[in-house]
């Protein structure tokens, strides 16, 4: 599907008792709100996970959202949170979810979807920075049909709801401006810094800034090297430099071969390279680890080649969710003055 079609969609679903005040929509940013009957449940899981597949392995894998699925019943106390998704696909007329299929719809709608493109994806219908979707299908082979076309697509726009949900994050009154204009001038590069976050290491004779923050455990380096040094490397070059970066500058730790990614992807203007994987500490007395992710490219404004590394080490507890801040974050990296 592409922009233009997907747009329409997202506008066709409408609400009729959406002139009432709202307010932002509940829950948290890596779960999603999956409504619809026990008899469904199994269709539509597999259906999602066909759509959102992207994992963080930390090493265990750990997906970017959690399915949390309730019966049709709990709609009302559901329908405010901030992604949402009501689905029918058993057209046995005592199935509970086409039942509120049909409520929730107008009826050319409801009939639309059963003939049609069977699911409508919807922004702010009962809440604001809400995003919802409706999956009204005859059976799984017509749900199933062109998903590799659509899923492209449906996680766009859900990746784009997290960044307007995350805005505040990086909200200027929510920012250390200390830190930031100290690294401004001691280096000439802007970067949005959240509260909370400290400066670690500041060596201008290595051309390197760590700075980090605790609860949890989280780092950011950054260095950099004059002239362009990533055009003259192949892709083994461009590996074993991002593989010997943390002992250099870090010391204490390296990198894990285990799901260890290397690809090409653009960043703010520049084409880099990502390295995505797992991190460890050397010193087994000391032991941590956990997710990395690392981009190498070469910045045209200030001619100098930088290299931005983030990780985190968050035992037991959720890591995605971090880690996607930590990329929004390193993102509004710019040697604009």
């Amino acid at each position: 599907m592409n922009r233009k079609k997907m747009k329409l969609t997202l506008l066709s679903f409408i609400i009729l008792y959406s002139c009432n005040v709202k307010r932002d929509a509940l829950g948290a940013d890596n779960e999603i709100r999956v409504i619809c009957s026990d008899i469904d449940r199994k269709i539509v899981h597999d259906y999602l996970n066909k759509i959102f597949k992207d994992t963080l392995f930390c090493p265990d894998p750990e997906p970017f959202y959690h399915f949390k699925f309730s019966t049709p019943e709990t709609y009302n106390s559901l329908k405010n949170q901030s992604k949402v998704i009501v689905a029918a696909i058993n057209r046995d007329l005592g199935n509970p979810g086409v039942k509120l299929l049909k409520k929730i719809l107008p009826e050319e709608q409801y009939l639309s979807t059963l003939k049609n493109d069977p699911v409508i994806l919807s922004r702010d219908v009962f809440s604001n920075k809400q995003l919802f979707m409706i999956i009204n299908a005859n059976t799984d082979t017509s749900l199933l049909k062109n998903i590799e076309s659509k899923s492209n697509s449906y996680r766009r726009i859900f990746n784009e709801h997290f960044k307007l949900r995350q805005e505040q994050y990086l909200a200027y009154e929510n920012r250390n401006i200390k830190l930031e204009d100290t690294l401004q001038t001691d280096f000439g590069w802007n970067m949005n810094i959240p509260w909370g976050w400290i400066k670690i290491k500041s060596d201008k004779d290595s051309n390197f800034v760590w700075i980090g923050k605790e609860m949890p455990f989280q780092w950011v380096g950054i260095s950099y090297t004059d002239g362009d040094i990533v055009s003259e490397m192949n892709s083994l070059d461009v590996g074993g430099y991002i593989w010997d970066w943390p002992e250099k500058f870090y010391k204490n730790v390296r990198f894990n071969n285990y799901k260890f990614i290397l690809d090409k992807m653009p960043f703010n203007g520049s084409i880099a390279w990502r390295a995505k994987g797992v991190w460890e500490t050397i010193n087994k007395i000391d032991a941590k680890g956990g997710p990395f992710c690392s981009y190498l490219f070469y910045d045209k404004i200030s001619e100098k080649t930088y290299y931005i590394n983030y990780l985190i080490h968050y035992p037991g507890n959720n890591k995605s969710i971090y880690m996607r801040k930590l990329d929004l974050m390193i993102k509004t990296f710019s040697t604009k003055i």
